[in-house]
């Protein structure tokens, strides 16, 4: 059984995850809360989830497409780049912000008792909003850009369940030790970066030898799953079962070693922040 730490006393995982249950309602109010606060006075609101995919194709299409002349086989090169874009942007604005909840949030976790863990959920959550409308534009852009939308597009939403399961456990590794290493704000972004492009987002997974894409795949946890949003998004193909079960193992091992490391630093967050 894995055993955590709250407030100096060990506790087991299933009654923490008992307790972050009952106070639901405060992911779901953090969730809310966040989505007000990323788009509050911008003028485009939440067309900005619309945007930023749409920018990024762009600039994908002139590099990567017609300089880099990357091949992506029977599938233009934009229907690939955009069914990899959308899910990509998921977990750069749930690390990106959620790593900041807990120094955001500092008044009210020195003032008031929740799940620490909350906030960093309501993140995730309020980035799954900017999923969702930017999965509304692929599914509409992919027949124009030359995609092969299939049945197979449905599992879209079990491949975001996969990515967010991930997603949380880098986010509340990241948000506690946020909270007792500041440097690690500057690290995000240039971590995020690299990760980017060490993910096949810009690529597909075939520009990688296939003697070396299981490593690859172990190396990046992210890789199974995004080249599953290629094959069920662009290609109407369903994921590559092996790649996507070795990417599921390490999403729900990434999760739980966040969430312990989480737990782990968690009793001194009132102090830190």
């Amino acid at each position: 059984m894995i055993e955590v730490v709250v407030d100096g006393e060990r506790s087991d995982l299933a009654g923490c995850l008992r307790e972050l249950w009952a106070y639901r309602e405060v992911v779901w109010a953090f969730a809310e809360r966040d989505t007000r606060v990323k788009y509050k006075q911008a003028v485009l609101g939440v067309a900005w989830a619309v945007l930023q995919p749409l920018v990024f194709l762009g600039v994908f299409i002139v590099v990567f497409g017609r300089v880099a002349h990357i091949n992506t086989g029977n599938v233009p090169y934009g229907a690939l780049a955009l069914a990899a874009l959308v899910p990509w942007f998921f977990v750069q604005s749930s690390v990106s912000f959620g790593a900041q909840t807990l120094l955001r949030d500092s008044a009210l976790v020195r003032k008031i008792y929740f799940p620490r863990e909350a906030p960093v959920l309501g993140a995730v959550l309020s980035s799954s909003l900017d999923f969702c409308i930017g999965l509304t534009l692929v599914l509409i852009l992919e027949p124009f850009l030359g995609g092969r939308l299939s049945w197979y597009m449905f599992l879209a939403i079990p491949l975001w369940a996969i990515l967010a399961v991930q997603v949380t456990g880098v986010v509340m590794a990241f948000s506690a030790l946020n909270v007792y290493y500041r440097d690690i704000r500057y690290v995000i972004p240039l971590a995020m970066q690299l990760w980017m492009y060490a993910t096949p987002v810009a690529y597909p997974l075939e520009v990688v030898q296939g003697r070396w894409r299981t490593l690859y795949v172990v190396a990046n946890p992210a890789t199974g799953v995004i080249d599953g949003f290629h094959r069920v998004l662009a290609r109407g193909l369903p994921p590559d079962p092996r790649l996507l079960a070795l990417s599921t193992v390490e999403a729900v091992a990434i999760a739980c070693v966040g969430y312990w490391l989480f737990k782990r630093m968690e009793p001194g967050f009132a102090d830190a922040v």
